[in-house]
Order: C-alpha cells, then sequence, then structure tokens
C-alpha cells in the first residue's frame, strides 16, 4: 500500500497492516515508524464530574466525562514535515467533526496511514461515521478497545473488516474471556500490558492470579486466532519469546521505533505511560525523536 525511505530504511505497509522493514548494518532511522497520538480528555466510562471513579477506573490516560479536545490546527503544524507513510495510532472516544477533518486531512493531504482506536462501548454511537471513513479509505486500520463487561454489540461489518484488531489488556482482562472472543468471530488481537500510569498508577500486580494465568496460558491463543500481536509493555510483561525460536522473534519485533503527543496538554513523550516529557513548543518532533533513538542506543 505504502512505501517510503525512512533514514537507512525502506518501509513497506501492506494492505493488511504488515510493516516490513529492510535495512542493511544497524537500523538509522530519521522519522518515527509511528506516532501515538491522543486527541481527547473525553470518554462517557472515564471519571465523573464528581471525581468519582469512572466505569474503566484503569484508565492509564486518566480520562473524564466532561475533557476536553485539542486544537488540531495546532497538532497539524507539529505533523507537517512526516513523510507519507508514516502511520498514526489515533485514539477515539467520540467521533467530532474535528476529528473527522483531522483523519481526512491526515490520509488525504499528507497520505499518512490514520489508525483509529475506539472503545467497544463507543462503537453504536460512533459506527455509522467511522465505517463511511473506512470505506473511503481515509481510516485504514480499526483497533476495538474490548470490555469483557458489556453486552457484545459488535456489528458483523467490524468483525469482516480484515484490519479490524481487538485490544485486550493483560492483567486487567481475563485471558479465559479472550478466548471466547474467537468464538464469536474475532480474528485479530492485540495484546498490551498492564500500565503502571494514570489512574492506575500503583495498582498493577504482576503476581495476580489474571497475570499468572496470562503467562501460563498464552500459547493457546496463537492457535485461537489469526494474529496475536504485542505492544513494548507486553512484550515485558508476558515474554512471548519463550515460545517462538531466536530468529522469529527477532524477525517479528520490530523494536520501539515511536513517540507519544499528548495533543490536549501539549507534549510528547517516548510513550503513553512515560512520565518524562516535553513541551511541543520547546522542539520538532523529528528532533525530538532522534534524541529518543540516540538513548535507546545507549
Amino acid at each position: 500500500m505504502y512505501k517510503y525511505q525512512n533514514g537507512n530504511a525502506l518501509i513497506s505497509i501492506e494492505k493488511d497492516g504488515t510493516r516490513i522493514i529492510e535495512f542493511k548494518d544497524k537500523l538509522q532511522l530519521k522519522y518515527p515508524l509511528n506516532v501515538d497520538i491522543r486527541v481527547s480528555t473525553q470518554c462517557s466510562f472515564g471519571q465523573k464530574s464528581d471525581g468519582s471513579h469512572g466505569v474503566c477506573a484503569f484508565c492509564h490516560e486518566s480520562a473524564k466525562v466532561n475533557g476536553t479536545e485539542c486544537n488540531y490546527e495546532e497538532l497539524k503544524s507539529k505533523l507537517e514535515d512526516l513523510p507519507q507513510g508514516i502511520e498514526l495510532a489515533i485514539g477515539c472516544n467520540n467521533m467530532t467533526v474535528g476529528l473527522k477533518n483531522f483523519i481526512i486531512w491526515c490520509s488525504f493531504n499528507k497520505k499518512y496511514i490514520c489508525n483509529v482506536t475506539i472503545n467497544q462501548g463507543h462503537i453504536s454511537k460512533n459506527w455509522g461515521l467511522i465505517e463511511t471513513l473506512i470505506n473511503q479509505g481515509y481510516i485504514k486500520g480499526l483497533g476495538i478497545s474490548y470490555r469483557s463487561f458489556l453486552k457484545w454489540s459488535v456489528p458483523q461489518s467490524i468483525l469482516d473488516y480484515q484490519n479490524t484488531i481487538f485490544h485486550i489488556i493483560a492483567g486487567i482482562d481475563d485471558i479465559d474471556d479472550v478466548k471466547e472472543l474467537a468464538n464469536k468471530g474475532v480474528r485479530k488481537i492485540l495484546i498490551l500490558g498492564e500500565k503502571d500510569f494514570g489512574y492506575n498508577k500503583g495498582k498493577v500486580d504482576l503476581n495476580s492470579r489474571k497475570h499468572k494465568h496470562w503467562r501460563w496460558f498464552l500459547p493457546d491463543l496463537f492457535n485461537m486466532f489469526e494474529v496475536v500481536s504485542f505492544d513494548n509493555l507486553a512484550l515485558e510483561q508476558l515474554k512471548p519469546e519463550r515460545f517462538l525460536s531466536k530468529s522469529d522473534f527477532e524477525t517479528f519485533n520490530q523494536g520501539e521505533h515511536s513517540l507519544y503527543i499528548n495533543a490536549v496538554d501539549g507534549y510528547y513523550a517516548p510513550s503513553s505511560r512515560s512520565s518524562e516529557n516535553v513541551n511541543w513548543n520547546d522542539i520538532s518532533l523529528t528532533d525530538y525523536f532522534k534524541q529518543l533513538e540516540k538513548n535507546r542506543n545507549i
């Protein structure tokens, strides 16, 4: 679908979302492979206006029911110099007019690859517009944040879309509930580590029953889904390389060559779980990424 030069690497993105990195010697990237973007602090499952816990008490983004949306024009100015083919992971609590126009600008004007993630509980309210943006080619990847306690009401069109992937949190979600997703027609899952951040700060217990079950029964998932993928924190917590050959793991694992933008508060960070951040007016995105890569290679 896309192919572009990034430093000394040729990056190819296939239609099914597969990313292939071709390079010689040591990988030296000029731009992030993908950018994780938070565009709103508002979520109907977030902290209530009186300060009491919301439905997702573990929310690492500290979302609120009365949260705010970012300034999209300011966000555009920070992304302006990125080359086409860059992947953007955009959290979508609600598909507002501003977010819709931003996605169209990214996809149509800049040729970025827009991957949108939406909470399972927000599907019914937002699916019509998201489906339209998918059909028009503006949204390429669709992530569904799975919530086992919600009534299953996922449209068949979501399950049929080849680039739908369900996001699971190891340690928050029970692995037995995740296995049931295969029986409901889910084909691809992304396993996320449990973040010690936001509302979940200080609550992570890697020795809990749920975490132990994830480490013990992880291989069961490999035969149940077409794709089982991991974020970098899940790789640390679950160590899936135990079940792969060294060569396969080194081939599949593309490392951490991304960054996070909190567009509401206006800062860059290494990831959405990092407290180390810089004001986005103090440094360009590409210079910030250059610093990250240097520190990661030390």
